[in-house]
């Protein structure tokens, strides 16, 4: 296993952008620093780690000396490590699949997407030229962080490249609900590509809980609130809202540079309050909507009118996409509109700036405005609300903020509105800017302790812990994982053996689900594949199942030599003899307390239903809809922990059922009993695919032939994919002939 303790020493960033890019003037090229406050959290990690960022220059054209020069400065300085793309795949994967299938459809505007084929396929081909270049700089014990949805299949080509690296992923947009993620062409792919992380990290916790359903939906995986299993490796799920780096903020507006434009605003609108809102042109921020809202306000509150001002900073950006083109015009209109029909000679309710303004200039008019309106139909985080509350020191502004922010989850103190709503929009500006002056103190004290809090810094802090943990998991996993069967190796070792025993799971191992239990009758083949083997001299074989015994007694009871053992291992049958519980029946009291509980949850769960063993009660919700039936699940089992607790009986989720029996029953139990019998085995197999048979592994140890059967973590030793490739194994035990081949 990696030490961690060296590994925690470098991390390699990779994003689609460097934290500076080029830019060709007509002096020549000139280098950059790209705005945002993620460079100013991640490089003071690179320079205490050693570490690297990965990202494109942002410019394709042919290379220069020129040019070549910047680049090489990068590495040298910085250890920005530029990445080339091709100008007809930067195009088609960024401005293509990146710009016009993801954005839209994961901020939840699916009428928006334009999937294209050959975009997917430069979308595909710049991730690869990603990985070449991570694998190319990667050194042993590398924390691999990437960033953002240009990188989705990432993950998994470094995975696969680099088994043993540590890979975290972070979303810095929304994660869509699955219904509109599932409108998506090639989803399966992105959601494979995603998990081939340790962790991945998203803004909230309502992204994280879209990107477990569409997880089940899509790909049929089920997870926990905080991590999924892709085959016996644990991926580890978590939100983490990113702050802003407060100081940048701060001290942009101690200068003096600062003050004296913040004196020009409130010297040029004096007697009025500034409603501010800063967006770039995109139709996520809910601009049109927002101006409409404030025409209303202006419409039904006359008394604000000379009073209030709204500056709007709308910054373009992707100006060669259709719907962006037609955004402009809209926002434009609008802006006409609104000034035409109440501007008086003196005021003009709305000012409009097309274009970005320096740190200072935004500082001063964070500083200076008494309302920051920030409603975007939908974001990740954004990090304008944060920034605003940074620089009201005075405590003298109100938030509004749109509920569709992820900020909305961290702010309790804005105001928050529906921004489509747009007549309670305006009534809700109109309440902040009513608000007392102690009440607004008060809201936008805690507001800004609470930012310069959680800042970018602990964000970073927070997210690279978590990866190192889970990291460290996957590596302990690693170690104790259980390997591929080999098919060659078992096959002798099952010819060469004077004396066998064969314990065999029934759900999921000999055959596979069934949607009520009552369905779930063996086939032919199977009934004579059982009888063959059992008819083997040096065979003993005991199918040990969760079902009742009357139904294993139905469907097995003929076959001479087999033995039976029903609900877990709490009831068995040996060849010539009649059913006996492992122990003395134990009372069924309570399962007059535990039904009714059972049965609240069945009632509302359609599609689920209860099945009544001997010493056991189930909840089966296989035929239910499965995000619900996953979420009862969780709270049933929660509520039965409680009511159970300090009692022998114990409740149990798995396969889409909530079993609950007594906690001594287990299938371990019937192979110690077995093996009493058959202590001169010197073969012995066990074959299972759930929890159950997790008992059974244990107590057999590292000297048997362990399979589990399906993804997931286990105690075996080996594992097969499916109950098709057992029943296959089983077949070639069954017939000699084929032992040979």
């Amino acid at each position: 296993m990696t030490d961690m303790n060296q590994s925690a020493g470098r991390v390699v960033v990779v994003s689609n952008r460097l934290p500076v890019t080029l830019r060709r003037t007509s002096e020549g090229w000139r280098s950059e620093r790209s705005p945002g406050g993620l460079a100013t959290a991640i490089d003071p990690i690179l320079k205490k780690t050693n570490g690297i960022w990965i990202g494109w220059a942002g410019d394709s054209s042919a290379p220069d000396e020129a040019r070549a020069k910047i680049i090489r400065q990068w590495a040298e300085r910085n250890c920005y490590i530029a990445i080339e793309l091709p100008s007809e795949m930067a195009q088609l994967y960024y401005e293509g699949h990146a710009n016009q299938a993801l954005w839209p459809l994961f901020h939840q505007f699916p009428s928006f997407v334009e999937f294209s084929p050959a975009a997917w396929r430069a979308y595909i081909d710049a991730n690869r030229l990603f990985r070449d270049a991570v694998v190319k700089e990667y050194r042993e014990g590398d924390l691999i962080w990437i960033h953002d949805y240009h990188l989705m299949l990432l993950p998994q080509m470094l995975r696969e490249a680099l088994p043993a690296a540590n890979i975290g992923f972070f979303l810095h947009i929304p994660f869509p609900s699955s219904e509109v993620f599932r409108v998506l062409p090639r989803r399966e792919e992105l959601l494979e590509g995603l998990l081939g992380a340790d962790l991945i990290g998203f803004q909230t916790h309502s992204h994280l809980q879209h990107f477990r359903t569409a997880l089940l939906r899509v790909l049929g995986m089920e997870s926990t609130l905080d991590r999924v299993e892709v085959g016996t490796r644990p991926v580890r799920l978590e939100a983490f809202p990113i702050g802003i780096a407060p100081e940048e903020f701060l001290n942009a507006l101690a200068t003096a540079e600062a003050a004296g434009i913040r004196a020009e605003i409130e010297r040029r609108y004096a007697g009025q309050r500034i409603l501010l809102a800063v967006d770039r042109l995109d139709y996520t921020k809910g601009i049109p909507q927002r101006l409409r809202a404030y025409r209303l306000l202006l419409e039904k509150e006359p008394g604000l009118r000379r009073r209030i001002v709204l500056i709007q900073i709308a910054v373009p950006s992707r100006e060669g996409i259709a719907t962006y083109a037609g955004l402009k015009r809209e926002v434009n209109e609008l802006v006409g509109e609104i000034n035409g029909q109440f501007s008086t000679p003196g005021w003009t309710p709305l000012v409009y700036i097309r274009h970005g303004v320096s740190r200072q200039q935004l500082a001063a008019l964070y500083a200076a405005a008494s309302v920051g309106w920030v409603t975007p139909l939908r974001d990740g985080m954004n990090l304008v609300a944060k920034e605003y509350v940074a620089c009201q020191t005075e405590g003298r502004g109100a938030l509004v903020l749109s509920e569709f922010a992820g900020a909305a989850e961290e702010l309790s103190q804005a105001f928050t509105v529906n921004p489509y709503d747009e007549e309670r929009t305006a009534e809700t500006v109109a309440a902040a800017l009513a608000l007392s002056d102690e009440e607004r103190r008060e809201r936008m004290s805690a507001l800004h302790a609470d930012v310069l809090r959680r800042n970018v810094f602990h964000w970073g802090d927070r997210f690279l812990a978590s990866l190192r943990e889970a990291a460290e998991v996957r590596a302990s996993r690693d170690v104790e994982k259980a390997a591929p069967l080999p098919l060659h190796q078992i096959l002798t070792a099952y010819r060469d053996a004077a004396r066998r025993v064969l314990f065999l799971d029934y759900d999921g191992t000999l055959v596979g689900y069934a949607s009520r239990p009552e369905l779930a009758v063996p086939p032919s083949e199977v009934l004579h594949l059982l009888e063959r083997l059992a008819a083997d001299e040096a065979n003993c074989v005991v199918v040990i199942s969760g079902r009742r015994s009357s139904d294993l007694e139905k469907w097995f009871g003929r076959i001479p030599k087999l033995w039976l053992a029903a609900e877990h291992g709490a009831t068995m049958k040996r060849p010539g003899h009649d059913w006996q519980a492992l122990r003395d029946r134990a009372t069924t009291e309570w399962k007059e307390r535990v039904r009714p509980v059972l049965e609240h949850f069945a009632d509302r769960t359609p599609g689920s239903l209860i099945e009544e063993k001997d010493f056991a009660l189930v909840w089966h919700y296989r035929m239910a809809e499965p995000e619900f039936g996953d979420w009862l699940s969780n709270e049933l089992v929660a509520v039965l922990e409680g009511m159970l607790a300090g009692s022998e009986l114990r409740a149990v989720r798995d396969n889409k059922r909530v079993e609950v029996k007594p906690a001594w029953i287990n299938k371990g139990e019937v192979v110690e009993l077995v093996l009493q019998h058959y202590q001169d085995a010197s073969f012995v197999f066990a074959a299972g695919d759930d929890r159950t048979d997790e008992d059974m592994f244990v107590k057999l140890g590292p000297e048997a032939w362990t399979v589990h059967i399906g993804p997931g973590s286990t105690r075996a030793r080996f594992t097969l994919p499916d109950f098709t490739r057992s029943r296959a194994l089983l077949v070639r035990f069954a017939v000699p002939e084929r032992l040979e081949q």
